[in-house]
């Protein structure tokens, strides 16, 4: 679901948000889980988008917010975010030290291996996108990087991690996160490397309209590229 437009209501009562969701489909629903309302759930589980811990972390949701992506089938909702928070930094590297699929198909143990190279690896000209799950936690990530190949200006890297993985949000999250990333950066065009063998990347790459260029393989790797 993209919102264009999208109408966000805050508060600490559940039951409020749910009534809000049913005047307007439309509506971001934030819940503040502190006081003495933060553990009634609402009856509706689905109807909170985000569970906020506090007004400040509500007010940092609604200024990085830029869509909501749904699971297919089911009413749990996801938030793509702009940016990247300390916590979820912490699970970036958890999620990189024993996911068996990143560790051998990427270079994110190099780059993720503390918080210090994290930050070494940031201040590098990346654009961060993060796919956040109801209470926070992260789901997914998709970095842009000012590094020109040929005429392409950006590289591009997404990873989803489980339980999102295998669920077809991949495609989703990234026309979302390159429609917004493009209001910024006109036509932009991008390319990455991924490992030959990463079948799973290899598809959803070229469903998304990136191309190989065979020239360029090596150590195992084929440069793929991609014009908005």
């Amino acid at each position: 679901m993209k919102l264009n437009k999208p109408v966000f209501v805050i508060g600490k009562r559940a039951d409020n948000l749910v009534e809000a969701l049913k005047e307007s489909p439309r509506t971001i629903t934030v819940w503040v889980r502190s006081g003495r309302f933060k553990n009634k759930f609402p009856i509706i589980r689905s109807a909170v988008v985000y569970e906020a811990k506090s007004n400040v972390d509500a007010k940092d949701y609604v200024k990085k917010f830029v869509a909501v992506l749904s699971f297919p089938k089911t009413h749990t909702k996801l938030s793509v975010l702009r940016g990247i928070t300390p916590e979820r930094i912490t699970q970036l590297l958890a999620f990189t030290k024993r996911d068996r699929l990143i560790r051998t198909q990427t270079h994110d143990f190099d780059r993720f291996k503390s918080k210090k190279s994290f930050s070494s690896w940031e201040k590098r000209g990346k654009t961060i996108y993060t796919l956040v799950s109801r209470n926070g936690g992260l789901a997914g990530i998709i970095w842009f990087g000012k590094k020109p190949f040929k005429n392409y200006k950006f590289t591009f890297a997404i990873r989803v991690y489980p339980p999102a993985r295998g669920k077809g949000l991949s495609k989703k999250f990234m026309e979302l996160v390159i429609d917004n990333f493009s209001k910024n950066h006109k036509k932009p065009s991008f390319w990455l490397k991924t490992a030959k063998g990463n079948a799973r990347a290899l598809k959803l790459y070229r469903r998304f309209g990136f191309k190989v260029i065979p020239a360029k393989e090596e150590y195992g790797e084929v440069v793929m590229t991609y014009k908005s």
